[in-house]
């Protein structure tokens, strides 16, 4: 083989080599690019599978903020088996199954709990049923969760703020309301109605049905304010228990005038003969169907 050929097969295995190293570098980040895609899937998996657990989770228990969502078309979720502990964590208005509740000990079901600013509850009422005032502070007034049964007869949770130094009747009130099966159509607080200002939010709660405490706002006709500013006032089922407001002629003046429900005979209004009326006494409330004039039938206060 003379010089000329010898640098040609020189050449020649110089370029077999360098394209071998090329191959074989590109096999080889091919392969790391599959393994890294493989890791990538892999990962992304994990993700999935730890939020299908933590949704499986959840579902024993819909943990969640309170809404500002006024319906409450919240349904139960049939796949919760565990007996709940509280409260805490689940949307007002949601439909409970009884399967999850501990008929033996119901207290574990009307929970109070302080507010503080900038929390949820806090978000959602400043500047509507709360706003700074020299009369009650955020100290003095409790954020509750607790079970009713509705119109239908179905059990859900229903939400209330009220003065501290309440707290306890109200949840002992409560309490018994639901274990003598008394049906509240909805319990939400009045910020869920707000639009204008506090009296306009209560009545367009009062329209829905929806029972409420706290509100600070002054009393209906008049320029002082309503023990439900001091959250010391609850309106039960206010439709179907109307303020009514009288003149010398004893005729409710409008717009309290609505026959359908001042007439008392509608089967879910509140009377002195009634469980209502008689659990709320019993812890020292007073009721607005015993005034003279205006006479309100939705209304149970405790003063200081």
């Amino acid at each position: 083989m003379n010089r000329k050929q010898s640098e040609k097969w020189t050449i020649f295995l110089i370029v077999v080599c360098l394209l071998l190293a090329f191959g074989l570098a590109g096999l080889a980040f091919g392969f790391w690019n599959l393994q890294s895609r493989y890791e990538d899937t892999k990962k992304q998996w994990e993700k999935k599978e730890k939020e299908y657990e933590q949704r499986l989770k959840s579902l024993e228990k819909p943990g969640a903020e309170p809404t500002d969502e006024s319906s409450p078309a919240v349904e139960s979720d049939p796949v919760a088996t565990k007996l709940w502990e509280s409260l805490e964590g689940v949307k007002p208005g949601y439909l409970v199954d009884s399967e999850v509740l501990d008929m033996a000990d119901l207290s574990k079901y009307f929970n109070a709990y302080s507010i503080e600013e900038g929390d949820a509850v806090y978000q959602r009422i400043n500047g509507k049923s709360y706003r700074e005032n020299p009369d009650i502070g955020l100290e003095d007034l409790s954020y509750l969760l607790m079970l009713h049964y509705d119109y239908e007869g179905q059990i859900r949770v229903g939400e209330m703020i009220v003065n501290k130094a309440v707290e306890a009747d109200v949840r002992g009130i409560f309490q018994e309301l639901f274990e003598n099966q008394y049906q509240i159509q909805s319990m939400f607080l009045v910020d869920n109605y707000w639009e204008v200002d506090g009296t306009t939010a209560d009545s367009i709660s009062i329209d829905n049905n929806n029972t409420s405490a706290f509100n600070y706002r002054v009393a209906t006709d008049s320029d002082q304010l309503s023990n439900h500013a001091f959250g010391r006032a609850i309106d039960i089922n206010p439709l179907y228990n109307p303020y009514v407001l009288y003149d010398d002629a004893g005729i409710p003046i409008p717009p309290y005038s609505d026959e359908e429900y001042n007439n008392r005979a509608t089967g879910r209004e509140i009377t002195r003969e009634g469980v209502c009326y008689e659990i709320f006494t019993k812890y020292g409330f007073t009721w607005g169907g015993d005034w003279v004039n205006p006479i309100d039938y939705q209304h149970f206060e405790k003063r200081a």
